[in-house]
């Protein structure tokens, strides 16, 4: 239902936040950007750090499109991806000057979070796009306590208290963990919006949810967790969520 939500709002223009289970965002992403991708009939898509694990890649689900591109910093990176479609290395946190108004419908996932210069990104991302095309961008959001703190600590101890979280991900070539800055990754509040309208965006609708896994490991702070999630998810607090959709229209 959040999706159907999320889609009424964008065709509305409205920027309404829709909120929703931190499973609902996770599992039905890919089926949201295919939804808006094909609502707005986008035939040039780009997937913005898709790295070694491109959504794109996926030509049963995407052949929609008649050109889909991954760009992404790391070479290394992009040689990991098993897929046949375009790759290109590009700095996004610097700017582009080719390739301007090429795409219909750019994306992230877990992107914007390690972004040192955000407001370069977007920018390109705006530069990127075609009047009237999409980008949508997946992150987790500030104040979420496992961000404050991987935001905060130095990057070996990060990779520590990873591998305790989540056992085995760091030996998983196609898995790596970057350092983080979150930075214009917070919750749907006033300032948030602000600053993608500073680019020229018109913030078209924001999906949010609130609670995270990684306690699971502690049975006792993961039920904590869930209940103050349920909580929240009927009281929102924008600025206390931990995950967000923004989906972002160029005029």
């Amino acid at each position: 239902m959040a999706i159907e939500d999320l889609v009424q709002t964008v065709k509305n223009g409205s920027g309404q936040v829709v909120y929703t289970t931190i499973e609902d965002l996770w599992e039905n992403y890919e089926d949201l950007l295919i939804r808006l991708a094909t609502d707005i009939n986008a035939k040039d898509i780009a997937e913005l750090g898709g790295g070694a694990n491109p959504i794109v890649g996926n030509s049963e689900r995407w052949g929609f499109a008649n050109h889909r591109t991954v760009i992404d910093i790391s070479a290394s990176e992009l040689e990991k991806a098993e897929t046949t479609v375009e790759t290109r290395v590009a700095d996004l946190c610097q700017p582009i000057t080719d390739n301007l108004e090429a795409y219909d419908f750019v994306f992230s996932q877990m992107l914007c979070e390690h972004l040192p210069n955000p407001e370069a990104f977007h920018r390109n991302c705006f530069n990127l796009l075609r009047p009237g095309g999409l980008a949508v961008h997946f992150f987790p959001t500030l104040y979420t306590l496992p961000y404050v703190i991987n935001k905060i600590i130095p990057e070996e101890t990060a990779r520590s208290i990873l591998r305790r979280a989540q056992p085995g991900r760091l030996d998983d070539p196609k898995r790596e963990k970057f350092p983080a800055f979150y930075r214009w990754t917070t919750g749907p509040t006033p300032k948030s919006r602000k600053k993608f309208e500073s680019i020229g965006f018109e913030i078209s609708g924001w999906q949010a949810c609130f609670g995270h896994r990684y306690y699971e490991v502690i049975p006792p702070l993961h039920k904590l967790e869930l209940a103050k999630s349920n909580y929240l998810l009927k009281h929102p607090v924008p600025a206390l969520t931990s995950f967000g959709v923004v989906i972002l229209r160029k005029p």
